[in-house]
């Protein structure tokens, strides 16, 4: 038995959901020995429990981190897809079913990142409303490094925050940058010491859960129609 199958067989929860009073809800990834790839099984933890955050109307905004202290994602469980081909890889969308599900949610979702968001995981936190990240911690869309590209309109997100000519040099060598440097480019990044990232995007979803929540679906809603 493999080490996904272990994971389903003893009911590991991958996906933490951490209520809070004051109308928010955190988010973690749970599944630190494999650095947070994102198998199957947790996609459908993470699609699950946004789904049911989005029609508790007591959530009014979702914090979204992965490992205390790094990382956020390494991207994609290489070892499900190992056994398929690139094209096939490609075909199936492997990230589809939670960005379908993420661009069905009203409510605002912050991304708190430690450590590395790579890949699928940075794709992931590119589908996120605000993103606070440490400044130590690395970005970036490898998969052209495993014979692949970022199937879920990561290419397109990424050029529209950092332009054309950057987002070919990232995507077409597979490199990734610390979020320092992204900083420069995306000026919405909110790059802060590591201790503090958590904490700032908490604050954030506290923030904005003392607003009204229809108003906030509806502000939300009119800046995607424009992005």
């Amino acid at each position: 038995m493999d080490d996904n199958q272990n994971e389903t067989s003893a009911n590991t929860q991958l996906v933490l959901v951490d209520m809070q009073c004051d109308g928010t809800s955190v988010v973690t990834l749970n599944r630190p020995q494999k650095r947070n790839a994102l198998s199957a099984a947790l996609l459908a933890g993470l699609t699950a429990a946004f789904q049911a955050l989005d029609r508790n109307d007591s959530v009014r905004a979702i914090v979204l981190t992965g490992s205390p202290r790094g990382p956020f994602s390494a991207g994609a469980d290489l070892g499900e897809l190992r056994h398929i081909s690139t094209s096939e890889a490609y075909k199936i969308q492997y990230l589809k079913g939670l960005s379908d599900a993420i661009t069905q949610i009203r409510k605002p979702i912050i991304a708190s990142i430690e450590g590395f968001a790579l890949g699928g995981g940075f794709e992931l936190a590119l589908m996120c409303d605000v993103i606070f990240v440490a400044e130590n911690a690395q970005l970036g869309l490898p998969e052209v490094k495993v014979g692949t590209i970022p199937g879920v309109g990561g290419t397109q997100r990424l050029t529209r925050l950092v332009g054309k000519h950057l987002a070919m040099k990232l995507i077409l060598t597979g490199s990734s940058l610390p979020a320092t440097q992204f900083s420069a480019y995306i000026p919405g990044l909110h790059v802060l010491p590591a201790a503090e990232v958590l904490p700032a995007a908490k604050q954030c979803a506290k923030d904005i859960a003392e607003k009204s929540g229809p108003v906030i679906a509806l502000a939300k809603q009119a800046i995607l129609a424009g992005t």
